[in-house]
């Protein structure tokens, strides 16, 4: 047996390189559409876009509708199976639990972004924004993954979890201590900082929670990806309007505003070129969320920390390339991201069974492992049976044999 194996992959894989193009185009768009410095009206914005952006889901949800009418027409045998790699999806026509996992689903997902749009409000200092951004971010985002789905989910940790899960504390500890040294080293002593770090910590378990609730309601009532965004639209939309109420009436002081409502800052990006971005950013937003649920749905809310470091290494090379064209040279520690992801991938891939070590009793309790085992027992109890079978002609012909 070779040391490691891969998992036969299949064509959901393909979601993982779809949520990789459209999360990359998705941030140069969104580079190109707001102002670093417009915090309070660029933040505010991009939550409107991206809540009416899960209305797009009624076309794919239309389109699915009359495929299923036309194949149900036609065959009379429902619509198309779709194989499902990790579990068998349980449907419960249960509209009350429908209804309630949703709500903690939009829930989640609308706090993590009204925490980020509370910051920026409250906070009197442009200058905490341009200061050291914290590398652990991505690492706090995958270990989260794996906890929430542990308490929500009730996952079961074997060894090569712990394996996993060894990977990434370590690779912790040494951003963990690398975010500590360029904190010492710029002197940053400002409380609002570490406030916005807090912040941005809690933003990304609150996606964590929602994510693993998404599966939760796709796992056990009868939703699809589409219904899950629409579902999400019509929420988060209501949550917004009732949490945009008070901004109406605050005024704040954001670069395209003076001393007006947050909302006037809307009007700079309807000019000009900023309506095309403005255009281009609500497709690929849409695109970004839906492929998220729709890895989420064929294979695990774990299984989005394989898309995130994909996301990452993609940034990463960005960066590095950008760096040589505008300065001929780019910061070592891009470099080093680079290999600590390449780890924290590693981890991911044994994490979900991408990738299994046949050593150590790591490939024990892997799905790969266990359906070998279950294949190789049916083959030696279809051996026996028809040795048995075998035995009982050769019993009947020889009694034959002695009447005649």
């Amino acid at each position: 047996m070779a040391f490691f194996e891969f998992q036969k992959f299949s064509f959901n894989h393909i979601f993982f390189l779809f949520y990789f193009i459209s999360s990359f185009a998705r941030q140069r768009f969104k580079d190109l559409l707001f102002d670093k410095n417009a915090k309070i009206s660029g933040t505010f914005y991009t939550v409107y876009i991206g809540n009416i952006s899960h209305f797009l889901t009624i076309i794919p949800l239309l389109i699915t509708n009359y495929l299923f009418k036309n194949s149900k027409e036609k065959n009379k045998k429902g619509p198309r199976s779709i194989k499902y790699i990790y579990y068998n999806k349980i449907t419960k026509f249960n509209s009350k639990g429908k209804l309630k996992s949703m709500l903690l689903v939009s829930i989640f997902d609308f706090l993590a972004e009204a925490v980020l749009i509370s910051f920026y409000f409250i906070n009197n200092k442009e200058e905490v924004y341009s200061y050291y951004s914290l590398r652990i971010l991505l690492l706090f985002n995958t270990i989260m993954q794996y906890i929430a789905s542990y308490f929500i989910l009730t996952n079961i940790l074997y060894s090569h979890h712990y394996l996993s899960l060894s990977i990434n504390f370590f690779c912790v500890i040494i951003f963990l201590i690398i975010d500590v040294i360029k904190i010492i080293e710029n002197s940053i002593t400002d409380y609002q900082y570490y406030i916005l770090c807090f912040v941005k910590l809690l933003r990304l378990a609150f996606f964590c929670i929602g994510d693993n609730y998404i599966k939760y309601a796709l796992y056990s009532e009868m939703l699809s990806p589409y219904s899950i965004e629409l579902y999400k639209a019509i929420y988060k939309n209501i949550f917004l309007i009732i949490f945009s109420i008070p901004f109406i009436f605050l005024k704040t002081n954001d670069i395209y505003i003076k001393s007006s409502s947050v909302f006037t800052g809307f009007i700079f990006y309807f000019q000009d070129i900023k309506i095309l971005y403005t255009f281009c950013f609500i497709i690929l937003h849409f695109l970004y969320d839906l492929f998220l649920v729709i890895i989420i749905d064929r294979f695990s809310p774990n299984h989005l920390t394989l898309a995130y470091m994909l996301e990452s290494f993609g940034s990463t090379i960005y960066n590095i390339i950008e760096d040589y064209i505008n300065k001929g040279n780019t910061d070592w520690l891009n470099y080093f991201n680079f290999l600590i992801y390449i780890f924290v991938f590693i981890g991911a891939m044994i994490y979900n069974e991408v990738l299994i070590i046949n050593k150590c009793g790591l490939n024990m309790n892997t799905i790969l492992y266990l359906n070998y085992k279950f294949n190789k027992e049916n083959d030696i109890e279809n051996i026996i049976s028809n040795d048995d079978a075998n035995y009982f002609y050769d019993i009947n012909d020889d009694d034959d044999n002695d009447i005649y």
